[in-house]
């Protein structure tokens, strides 16, 4: 139970900083849409754990795995774009400046 709240947190904080994060116009438009499939997948996330804590029907957590993939893409996908920046811009002060 403790847990589930927690993650209840988790989800909603990521829920409020993509979607904040996606309002800006200064990250590109690729960051934008990983920010939105975090949003979108920790959106439901809590509206599922939500449900469960709230025992509406039989709904159990476990249905709504397909948030936590779209949750998951997202910040992977931020995660390889940021690494192959940092990789890029060390290769970049790395190599000899061509004057």
């Amino acid at each position: 139970m403790t847990l589930m709240i927690v993650n209840l947190g988790c989800s909603l904080i990521m829920t409020a900083c993509g979607l904040w994060i996606l309002t800006g116009r200064r990250m590109s438009r690729l960051v934008r849409i990983f920010c939105a499939l975090i949003a979108t997948g920790g959106s439901v996330n809590a509206l599922g754990m939500i449900a469960a804590l709230c025992n509406l029907g039989n709904f159990v957590y476990g249905d709504i795995w397909p948030g936590e993939v779209i949750v998951n893409i997202g910040t992977s996908a931020l995660m390889m774009r940021w690494t192959w920046r940092t990789l890029n811009s060390q290769r970049h002060v790395a190599s000899p400046n061509p004057v």
